[in-house]
């Protein structure tokens, strides 16, 4: 069966995003299907692929690693897992009450997959294992090209020559949340202490098994990159996880983040998924931004994600 690419905007009346049937993990992508993925990711963006039997572990490597080498994420937030590859979103906890996964229940503020890193996420995977019953969270996406275009000429000039500091490790260690919204530390100061308990609890075990994980990483890089795949410009900051424009002042700097993050997330340039159980979608992680509802910590939520690893110029 051929992979059969629908639109979103003729679909569901979305500005960007396709629907994609006909997967088979069981078989993996011919050389055809892998073009025709390629081709569509970089036409839409966000890519639904909905209808297919679930996938294995190895499955989702496999499909996910004809894109690129995967970052082995998991190590990063204190995992344990043999097949690092695989980040277990979700709020499940094992026999010890330790997080079997990462981010809990609560809201994820707008961010692009590993920008904290030297290498940073390209193309990224993300499937729903399991959902809430009841009130599920959507998970969010805009288009930085779109973004960028919408930019001024004045703008642009501006914004290019700089470079801006990515890092989440003040939000694992308890000191910031991630943004400024109604659920971060600003306004609400507990808001992120489940994660960061989480977190803490990984640590404390992995000590106690003599088990070294690697520190989170930190990392710089241009407010305005250029798509490797797609040759096309993108807007690089986000409100989750960029910190600050380097050599700016705090205020004007802070200023200037405030004014992109309201730039790249309005609303006629947003896709809202409403998740289907088994749905994996798979997003250009350079070209988009995402973020993610809360939802009732009693509800189990349960997600694999995965991305690819590209190398931006210094």
């Amino acid at each position: 069966m051929k992979l059969d690419v629908q639109p979103l905007d003729q679909l569901q009346d979305q500005p960007f995003g396709a629907m994609v049937r006909g997967w088979n993990p069981g078989v993996g992508l011919s050389a055809s299907d892998e073009c025709t993925v390629r081709d569509a990711l970089r036409d839409h963006q966000v890519l639904v692929f909905r209808g297919h039997t679930p996938p294995s572990d190895t499955e989702i490597i496999d499909f996910a690693n004809q894109f690129g080498d995967l970052v082995k994420g998991s190590e990063w937030f204190g995992d344990i897992d043999p097949r690092p590859e695989i980040l277990r979103v979700n709020n499940l906890s094992d026999k010890d009450g330790i997080s079997q996964g990462i981010a809990a229940s609560e809201a994820l503020e707008w961010h692009s997959d590993y920008s904290y890193v030297a290498t940073v996420g390209k193309e990224s995977f993300l499937e729903a294992v399991e959902i809430p019953t009841t009130n599920p969270p959507q998970t969010c996406f805009c288009s930085q090209y779109n973004a960028f275009d919408r930019l001024s000429p004045a703008m642009v000039k501006m914004l290019r020559p700089l470079r801006a500091y990515h890092s989440i490790t003040a939000y694992t260690a308890g000191d910031e949340g991630l943004g400024e919204t109604p659920s971060s530390p600003a306004n609400n100061p507990n808001a992120g202490e489940d994660v960061r308990q989480d977190f803490k609890a990984k640590q404390d075990r992995n000590k106690r098994l003599g088990i070294t994980r690697p520190a989170i990483p930190e990392a710089e890089h241009p407010v305005i990159l250029r798509h490797p795949d797609t040759g096309r410009e993108i807007l690089y900051v986000s409100k989750g996880i960029t910190r600050h424009i380097i050599g700016m002042p705090a205020d004007e700097s802070k200023d200037l983040l405030k004014e992109l993050a309201a730039h790249s997330t309005a609303p006629e340039n947003v896709y809202c998924h409403d998740w289907q159980t088994g749905d994996l979608v798979m997003f250009d992680t350079l070209g988009t931004l995402h973020r993610r509802d809360a939802w009732d910590p009693s509800q189990r939520r349960s997600m694999r994600q995965l991305s690819t690893l590209w190398s931006p110029p210094n």
